[in-house]
This record gives structure tokens, C-alpha cells and sequence, in this order.
């Protein structure tokens, strides 16, 4: 049951922020998905261990926490796939709102939508071999930080790969950007290790393909890499 202290996803939007946010990935499809695993393939680091990692498996369970677009699934699929194409990938996308998820099943994409939070999701324990979190935890309140890392640590088995996208700054700060309406929760990223570690989740060494947002943003960094778990 839900405590009614607990906040879970995005603070709220209105109707029309809320069509806008979902609406940004269709006309910016290099800020989903797509986009960011394209960055994180710049680092020959991720190359040699998601090779190392998926080549001789037959079988991974993965899931995508936060959606946001019905393309993304596929953009994991693709991705993953050419780390070896002979890969069966048990693909789950989940989301706490459900604009993203009634469009993955609007257009038959392959895998498992799940209507949940991502501090309290449905699966066991140890569950998958990787999972896919792009700037959730920058849409989510400070206070949901730890719960989402503390849940990402319980899903994933031993030796299993997070791959991460944060943004981060210097000190902890809010802002919202007009062409996506939602308010994003940057802190410093010595905080985001301490999180991470303090659950047995490791950033890997020299993973990390890092780039500024725009404008007078700019002051903040993107962190797309890799986490592994102890």
C-alpha cells in the first residue's frame, strides 16, 4: 500500500504540460533513447564490456525504467543487438505515468509494459542482467533518489550492468526547460556515487561520456556510462 507521504515519479504537470512533455521525444528523437545510447557507444570502454558482457550469452532479462516514448524499447533492442545479434532480450519498459506505456501497447512494440514506480516495481529480486535508467532521477524529486538506487540494486543480479544517464552540478539545484515542461532535480555527482556505492553499485572507470546542456544551462553536465554491481 501506498504511504501518503510518498511521492513517486515527476512532481505533477498540467494537461497541456504534461501533451507537451510526451510530445517532445517525437520531434526530438536524439534526446530519447536513441540518442543516448549513441553516446554511450562513443566509449570504447562500454564497447568492450557490453561485448564482453552479452557476447556469449544466449539470453538477458533488461528493463527500461522510464519509457517516456514508445520508440525506446526498440532503440534498446537495436542497441543491444549489436553486441550480439543472436541475443533473445526479455525487454520490460516501465513508467509511472501512462501516456508511454498505452502508446507501447498502441503500437505493438515488443516487450513488457508495466505501469509502476520506480522505487516500488512488481519483479524479484535479482532479476535482470541490465537496466536502462536515461535521466529518471533527474525527473524525480530528491527525496525519491535513494529509493529508485536502493530498487535498481535489489532487481539487478551480481556483475550486472546499470547503464546510466544523470545529469549533475555543483550543488543541488531544480530548473525546468521550457520545451519540456517537467522539473528536473540536479545534485553534485560525489552525492550520485555515494548513493550508488552506499547499495553496491560501482560507476566503471572510464566510462563515462560526459556533455553540457544548452544555454544558460550550461553549467550542468550529462553523465551517460556505465554502473556495475558488486
Amino acid at each position: 500500500l501506498r504511504n501518503k507521504k510518498e511521492h513517486f515519479g515527476p512532481d505533477k504537470m498540467s494537461g497541456a504540460g504534461r501533451k507537451k512533455f510526451f510530445g517532445f521525444y517525437k520531434t526530438h528523437p536524439e534526446r530519447a533513447l536513441a540518442g543516448f545510447v549513441a553516446d554511450i557507444g562513443k566509449s570504447a570502454v562500454n564497447q568492450q564490456i557490453l561485448e564482453k558482457y552479452l557476447g556469449k550469452s544466449k539470453k538477458a532479462n533488461c528493463l527500461v525504467m522510464g519509457c517516456s516514448h514508445w520508440q525506446n524499447p526498440q532503440s534498446i533492442r537495436n542497441f543491444l543487438a549489436t553486441f550480439n545479434k543472436s541475443l533473445s532480450l526479455n525487454l520490460a519498459v516501465l513508467d509511472v505515468l501512462p501516456d508511454a506505456i498505452l502508446e507501447v501497447m498502441e503500437e505493438e512494440v515488443d516487450c513488457i509494459p508495466v505501469l509502476a514506480p520506480a522505487q516500488k516495481t512488481p519483479f524479484l529480486d535479482k532479476y535482470f542482467d541490465i537496466i536502462v535508467c536515461d535521466c529518471l532521477l533527474t525527473c524525480c524529486s530528491f527525496d525519491q533518489h535513494e529509493p529508485v538506487i536502493k530498487e535498481i540494486s535489489r532487481l539487478l543480479k551480481k556483475g550486472g550492468l546499470l547503464i546510466l544517464g544523470i545529469v549533475h552540478s555543483e550543488k543541488n539545484l531544480t530548473f525546468k526547460m521550457p520545451e519540456r515542461p517537467i522539473m528536473n532535480y540536479c545534485r553534485p555527482l560525489t552525492d550520485y556515487k555515494k548513493l550508488f556505492n552506499k547499495y553496491g553499485l560501482v560507476f566503471v572507470a572510464n566510462s563515462a561520456v560526459e556533455t553540457r546542456l544548452p544555454g544558460q544551462w550550461s553549467h550542468m553536465k550529462i553523465l551517460n556510462g556505465l554502473v556495475k554491481k558488486k
